[in-house]
């Protein structure tokens, strides 16, 4: 795979990640573009928004798209909240990581 088609795979995901950005109804925390050397024709963008739930669905809700809550692991009782969507055919994850809700005794 040629550096060429590498470098238009990682402007189209930057392109993507911009649009996410703007179309987003809460600015996220952090938004990383991907594109990996051993992946070339793999980029992805991925969207985090730090303890902030209800952003993650937000922008969910606006790419039409649903968002999902798990614990995060087994043993791990923070909340994971995920949604994953195709933007110009970029995949991406938006995602948070909040506390789990204490349970009175």
């Amino acid at each position: 795979m040629s550096d060429s088609l590498r470098r238009k795979n990682l402007l189209a995901a930057h392109s993507a990640a911009l649009h996410l950005q703007v179309v987003s109804p809460v600015p996220p925390s952090s938004v990383t573009v991907t594109c990996h050397t051993f992946s070339p024709s793999e980029p992805s963008v991925d969207v985090n928004f730090h303890m902030d739930r209800d952003g993650v669905e937000r922008l969910a809700e606006a790419l039409g798209v649903e968002a999902t809550t798990r614990p995060h692991s087994k043993t791990d009782p923070q909340l994971y909240t995920v949604a994953t969507a195709e933007v110009a055919g970029i995949p991406v994850r938006i995602w948070t990581l909040v506390d789990a809700p204490e349970v009175s005794a």
